[in-house]
């Protein structure tokens, strides 16, 4: 008999050993994407896990659109409204579905808002209308629960070149990534934690058509036809808001995608289910909300910062007129004002023109600061710009070296700075040494160059004057690179 119990309690230590290995090794070869990429989908929804039961009035889903146009902190900010973005790259009705499904396990929303990008045809070649890549990313850190089996069953029967298996043994998909890891696969813990934004992402700069329009709706503009599939899992959605008395709102923020026989197609749906539609795309809620395409959008369907704070802005004024959603305070969002600013911040900062202004804005703990000065940096360097950089901790003795090399960095509170009539090179570290800078000056008389490299990547704008290159060390992202030319009396900026 004991013979028996040391077999089985071996079998058993051995089940638990091989087990957490099998994890362990799952753990680093599923892709992961946190906030030093531009859709950080893994933080999106490993933070929504970290949420508070039942505190959430409003979820948002769809494509990454809606990723990049309905901003939780500015709704909370503005009307008290508590919500989370579930939405990812190119999110099918199929995974908004199951998102909402998993997502009333932990919260029960009043009210649910759907992009409906996605129910037109985006990739028709593939079964679910979506890149397969998409769909696991939205997959891959949902829970197990009988919610992500019914999803992975439903997901490889509607897609046969989908594997069941490889869901609950993602070893399998994922198995070439062991020449392809990077740091993100090892510093999952600390990264996973960044949930600040509430699956909102940032876009910083303006790229929209400046030739635009919205539209008027018109019934002769006729009607758009759905894809089978996504109407189906529309019904679906709807069904289930319904069961549980959530309130459907139907939307479509704004890109060059929408059209009237779009919006004619989803207002029909939306009349006969009782239910609301927001297009931002039609021409008087687009006047309303005060948007303009070709700095609102940061190309033809994403938002840039600016364009969501007014999206997020117009829909948390009819969130709370038309539903009385809102009036709450909560620890959760009044602790991600300060990182929403700091973002707020970083957008801003990578369109500041003028040298003075940009200087000053460095001063901030977050940022690691690069300078490397290109043929003549000093005719027209003025003396106030001098002390900027001086308040960053340089000496930056500049005054009367005409012509003169010139690199600096300052990092973590630590700083390297050399001048001289030669070429200069300065190398170290960031980030507690995780990533490496390469720096070169050359001035005017010894062969006129710049360069600064961080992390691999050329960063340096190689124009005449001051090179600057700034880089978040918390989200491990470039936040601007620019050119101050300091031997032209205006001191242009360079981008």
């Amino acid at each position: 008999m004991g013979k028996r119990f040391r077999l089985a309690g071996k079998c058993a230590a051995f089940t638990v050993i091989l087990w957490f290995c099998v994890m362990s090794v799952y753990r680093v070869l599923v892709p992961k994407f946190f906030y030093d990429t531009t859709w950080p989908t893994t933080s999106t929804y490993l933070g929504f896990y970290e949420m508070e039961k039942n505190t959430v009035d409003v979820l948002f889903f769809g494509s990454s659109h809606a990723v990049s146009f309905f901003l939780p902190q500015e709704l909370y900010d503005g009307y008290g409204i508590r919500s989370y973005n579930l939405g990812c790259e190119q999110q099918n009705l199929v995974t908004s579905y199951f998102w909402l499904k998993e997502a009333l396990r932990y919260q029960k929303p009043g009210v649910v808002v759907l992009d409906c990008y996605m129910l037109f045809p985006y990739n028709p070649q593939e079964p679910l209308n979506t890149a397969e890549s998409c769909t696991r990313k939205a997959l891959d850190f949902m829970r197990w629960s009988a919610v992500k089996r019914e999803a992975v069953r439903d997901i490889c029967r509607l897609d046969e070149n989908q594997s069941l298996l490889s869901y609950y043994l993602p070893n399998i998909r994922y198995h070439t990534r062991w020449t392809g890891l990077s740091e993100n696969d090892f510093t999952f813990s600390r990264m996973a934690g960044r949930y600040e934004l509430m699956g909102y992402a940032p876009l910083g700069w303006h790229g929209g058509r400046e030739d635009f329009q919205p539209f008027a709706a018109a019934a002769s503009a006729g009607m758009a036809d759905m894809v089978p599939l996504m109407r189906e899992y529309l019904e679906h959605i709807t069904a289930l808001c319904r069961q549980e008395g959530i309130r459907l709102v139907l939307a479509k923020t704004p890109s060059t995608a929408g059209n009237a026989a779009k919006y004619n197609t989803v207002k029909a749906y939306a009349d006969e289910h009782g239910l609301d539609y927001w297009d931002f795309n039609e021409k008087r809620l687009y006047r309303s909300t005060g948007l303009r395409f070709q700095t609102d959008n940061a190309d033809d369907g994403h938002g840039s910062l600016w364009g969501a704070q007014k999206v997020s802005r117009q829909t948390g004024k009819m969130l709370s007129q038309q539903y009385g959603t809102g009036g709450h305070t909560d620890r959760q969002w009044e602790d991600t004002k300060g990182y929403y600013q700091a973002v707020c911040k970083d957008c801003e900062l990578a369109h500041e023109t003028e040298i003075d202004d940009y200087l000053e804005a460095l001063q901030d703990e977050r940022y690691s600061i690069f300078i490397s000065a290109k043929e003549e940096c000093t005719a027209y360097l003025k003396d106030s710009s001098l002390e900027k950089l001086r308040a960053l901790g340089l000496r930056a003795e500049l005054e009367g070296a005409y012509g003169c090399s010139y690199l600096a960095a300052v990092c973590g509170g630590k700083t390297v700075e050399k001048s001289g009539y030669e070429e200069l090179e300065a190398e170290g570290t960031v980030r507690d040494g995780l990533a490496a800078y390469r720096m070169k000056s050359a001035g005017a008389g010894c062969g006129s160059c710049s360069s600064i490299v961080i992390d691999g990547a050329e960063r340096s704008k190689n124009s005449r004057g001051l090179n600057i290159a700034v880089y978040n060390h918390e989200t491990k992202k470039l936040v601007d690179a620019v050119c101050f030319d300091t031997s032209a009396q205006e001191n242009p900026a360079v981008r």
